[in-house]
């Protein structure tokens, strides 16, 4: 092979060392994401998003942050009771995951806020987040869209409502 043909393959990645089984197997993260889900919204705006967190490894971990294709923005939020019956919201920098450790978020507790949604989700719909961990690295999920029970709109676009009503 001529030397401008090398290096052309080299480039694009064709020319490797032969890759051993061992390099070929699957690789199991220690954190795993389950049942996701959020709510209905409108191109522009924001989303709750739930889902079960699984540290099956022997160290804590601890999520950084959320991405997605179709957002522009996502936010770690917990949700705490006060005296009056309401719910004060705080913003949450990282997200600790204990060693074997599951940890479930959902309505008026630890939640995502989805924000800047390039199109409406509805119903039926599917949004890919990808959680970025300080340890497990990146690991994706598709998020099921659901519409909140007895209603024939689009969820409300204030995710603080913390109603705590469970979807259908």
């Amino acid at each position: 092979m001529t030397k401008a043909l090398l290096c052309a393959l080299a480039a694009l990645g064709l020319l490797s060392a032969p890759v051993t089984a061992a390099e070929n197997a699957p690789h199991h993260k220690p954190v795993e994401l389950h049942g996701g889900w959020m709510r209905e919204a409108a191109a522009g705006q924001t989303a709750e998003a739930y889902v079960t967190i699984e540290n099956k490894g022997d160290k804590p971990d601890t999520l950084m942050f959320v991405t997605g294709p179709e957002v522009n923005h996502v936010d770690i939020h917990r949700s705490d009771p006060t005296p009056d019956g309401s719910a004060h919201v705080t913003t949450l920098d990282t997200l600790d995951v204990p060693a074997g450790s599951t940890l479930s978020l959902g309505p008026g507790r630890i939640h995502l806020v989805v924000s800047g949604l390039t199109e409406s989700l509805q119903r039926g719909k599917t949004l890919f987040l990808i959680f970025h961990f300080k340890n497990a690295g990146d690991v994706s999920a598709f998020f099921v869209v659901k519409r909140l029970p007895g209603s024939d709109r689009i969820a409300p676009s204030d995710p603080h409502a913390h109603d705590g009503s469970t979807e259908t």
